[in-house]
C-alpha cells in the first residue's frame, strides 16, 4: 500500500487517498497535468489583462492627445458647437464614459459631456494639455471604461479553459488504458506469484506478459522461484544433520558450563578479598593524607606562637623592670614611655602572630573537614589550591625543590574541595617521591586557568626523571608502583584517576618521558555532577 507522506496527503480524509498503484498512479498524472495547466492558466490570465490593460492605456493617451490637438482651433475661437460635436462623436464609442475640455481663463468646463454610469465599472481618466504657440490654453481629460474589454477577454479566457479541461480529461483516460494493460495487470500477476512463493508453494510457474521491464521482473521471480525450490530441499536434509549435532552440542554445553559454574564462584570470592583489602588501603591512604595534613600545619603554627612566646617573655622582663623602678621610687617620665612604646610594639607583634595562628587553625579546620568528609561546597580554587600547598610545604623544607604557583584568580567551584585536595596532595608528593629521587634540584609547577564552557584546567609540572611508555601506560592501575616494597602501596594515582574521574566528573591526562619531566593536566567542570552517595569505587 502506498503512503502519501507529503503536507497535502497529511491533511486529506483517508477515503479520498490513494490505496493502491492504480491510484496513485492516477494521481500523479492528473495532478502532474492538472496542476501546470492551472499555473499555466492563472499566468496567462494575469499576463492577458496586463497587455490588455496597457493596451487601453495607450490608446486612451492616443486618443487623448489627438483630440487636444483638434480642440486647439475651437478652444481658441471659442466655437463652443463646434468643440461639442468632435466631443459627442469621441463619447458615441461604448469604451469612453465622458469627454472634459477645460479653459485655462475659465473655472467652468468649456465643453462637459457624460455617458450614463451602468453600476461599478473599472474606468480610466488621462488627460492632455491644449498648447497654442507653445502656451497651455486648456486641457481635455478623457475616461474610459476598462469593463467590457476585460469582461471579453475573462470569457475567452473561461472558454480556453474549458477546452483545457477536457482535453486533460481525454489524456487521462488513455493514460490509464495504456497503465492498466502494461503495468498494473503484469504487476498483479507478479504479486500472485509472489505470494504463492511467500506461502512456500513452489508449484506455480511465473511466465511474463510481455517482453519489457516488467517480464524482465517475472523472468528473475521464475529463475528464483526454482532456485528456492532447489535449496528448500537442501536445507531439510542439511536440517536432519544440524539436529544431530544440536543433541551433542547440548551435552558438551552442560558439561563446560558446570566447569564454568565453579570457576566463577571462585573468581567471585577472590574478588570480594580483592575489594575488601583496596577497601582498607584506601582508608589507610586517607588517615595518611590527614597526618601529613596535621604535621604540615603544626610545622607552621611552630613560627608564629613561638614568637608569640618571645614578645610575652619580653613584655613580662619590661614590666618586672618597670615594678623595681616603682618600688625605688627610681620612675622617670621616659622609663614610663620606654615601657608603654615597648608594650604597643608588643601588643602589634602578639596581634599579627595571634591572628596568623588563628588563620591557619580556621584554614586547617576547613581543610580537615574537607578532607576527611566529601562535603560539596562552593569555593575558590585559588585559596583551596594554596591552603593545601601549606599542608605539604614542611615536606619541602630541607630539600632543594621548590614549588611554584600560577593561579587564576576568581575561579568559583561548586564541587568537592577536600577530594580535591587529595589529588593534589598525592600529585605533588608523587613528584617530590618520585621525581626527583637522585636529583639535587628541581621544582613543581601549580598552574590554573579558566576554560571555556565553565570548566577549569589544573597542570602539575614537574622537570624531574619522567617515565618510560611502559610505566606511564600503567601508573592508574591499581596496585601499580614502582616502589614495591619501599613503602609504595600501588594506590596513591589510582586513587587519583578515581577521584578526578568519579567523584569531580572530568578527566586526567599524563605526558611523560624519560628525562622530560612529567605533565598532569586535570580538566573540570566549574559545577560537579551529582553523585550518588554509595558510588564508593568513585569516592576513596
Amino acid at each position: 500500500m502506498l503512503k502519501p507522506s507529503s503536507p497535502l496527503s497529511s491533511r486529506l480524509p483517508n477515503h479520498i487517498l490513494p490505496r493502491g498503484l492504480r491510484g496513485a498512479v492516477v494521481y500523479a498524472v492528473a495532478f502532474g497535468l492538472l496542476i501546470p495547466a492551472l499555473i499555466t492558466f492563472a499566468l496567462e490570465q494575469n499576463l492577458s489583462a496586463q497587455t490588455a490593460r496597457r493596451e487601453l492605456e495607450q490608446d486612451l493617451q492616443r486618443t487623448t492627445q489627438t483630440l487636444a490637438l483638434v480642440m486647439q482651433s475651437q478652444l481658441w475661437e471659442l466655437a463652443h458647437e463646434n468643440a461639442r460635436s468632435i466631443a459627442d462623436a469621441i463619447s458615441n464609442n461604448p469604451r469612453f464614459d465622458s469627454v472634459i475640455v477645460y479653459d485655462s481663463h475659465s473655472s467652468i468646463p468649456f465643453v462637459e459631456i457624460h455617458r450614463p454610469s451602468t453600476g461599478q465599472s473599472q474606468k480610466l481618466t488621462a488627460e492632455s494639455p491644449i498648447l497654442r504657440d507653445g502656451e497651455v490654453i486648456g486641457r481635455v481629460s478623457v475616461t474610459m471604461n476598462l469593463s467590457p474589454y476585460l469582461a471579453a477577454s475573462q470569457k475567452a479566457q473561461e472558454w480556453m479553459m474549458v477546452r483545457s479541461a477536457l482535453m486533460l480529461a481525454v489524456a487521462l483516460v488513455l493514460i490509464f488504458l495504456v497503465l492498466r494493460r502494461r503495468l498494473l495487470t503484469p504487476i498483479a500477476t507478479l504479486t500472485e506469484g509472489a505470494n504463492h512463493i511467500a506461502q512456500e508453494d513452489f508449484s506455480h510457474a511465473i511466465l511474463p506478459d510481455h517482453h519489457d521491464e516488467l517480464g524482465q521482473v517475472a523472468t528473475a521471480m521464475e529463475h528464483m522461484r526454482l532456485t528456492l525450490l532447489k535449496t528448500f530441499a537442501e536445507l531439510r536434509n542439511k536440517n536432519e544433520e544440524l539436529t544431530e549435532h544440536a543433541s551433542l552440542l547440548e551435552r558438551r554445553v552442560a558439561e563446560r558450563t558446570e566447569a564454568l559454574t565453579h570457576a566463577n564462584a571462585e573468581l567471585v570470592e577472590a574478588m570480594d578479598t580483592l575489594k575488601t583489602t583496596q577497601s582498607g588501603l584506601i582508608e589507610s591512604e586517607k588517615l595518611a593524607s590527614l597526618g601529613r595534613l596535621v604535621a604540615g600545619v603544626a610545622h607552621e603554627l611552630n613560627t608564629p606562637l613561638g614568637n608569640a612566646m618571645t614578645v610575652v617573655s619580653t613584655l613580662d622582663e619590661h614590666f618586672c623592670n618597670l615594678a623595681q623602678t616603682l618600688e625605688n621610687n627610681s620612675l622617670r617620665r621616659s622609663d614610663l614611655l620606654s615601657v608603654i612604646e615597648a608594650t604597643r610594639e608588643g601588643q602589634a607583634l602578639l596581634q599579627r602572630n595571634i591572628q596568623r595562628a588563628a588563620d591557619l587553625i580556621r584554614d586547617f579546620k576547613q581543610l580537615a573537614i574537607d578532607q576527611t568528609t566529601d562535603m560539596r561546597r562552593r569555593f575558590d580554587l585559588a585559596k583551596v589550591i594554596h591552603e593545601v600547598l601549606v599542608t605539604i610545604h614542611p615536606s619541602f623544607k630541607g630539600t632543594p625543590f621548590k614549588v611554584n604557583t600560577e593561579l587564576a584568580m576568581d575561579v568559583v567551584m561548586d564541587s568537592f574541595p577536600g577530594p580535591l585536595g587529595q589529588v593534589l596532595t598525592n600529585l605533588v608528593l608523587n613528584s617530590l617521591i618520585h621525581g626527583f629521587e637522585g636529583r639535587d634540584s628541581g621544582y613543581v609547577n601549580i598552574e590554573s586557568r579558566k576554560l571555556e564552557n565553565n570548566h577549569v584546567m589544573i597542570i602539575c609540572a614537574d622537570n624531574g626523571l619522567g617515565m618510560s611508555p611502559e610505566v606511564k601506560n600503567r601508573i592508574f592501575e591499581p596496585f601499580f608502583t614502582t616502589k614495591l616494597g619501599q613503602g609504595g602501596s600501588g594506590l596513591g594515582l589510582h586513587i587519583v584517576h578515581n577521584i578526578v574521574a568519579g567523584l569531580l566528573g572530568g578527566k586526567i591526562e599524563v605526558f611523560s618521558a624519560p628525562g622530560e619531566g612529567t605533565r598532569f593536566e586535570i580538566t573540570l567542570p566549574c559545577t560537579a555532577p551529582k553523585m550518588v552517595k554509595d558510588q564508593s569505587a568513585a569516592k576513596p
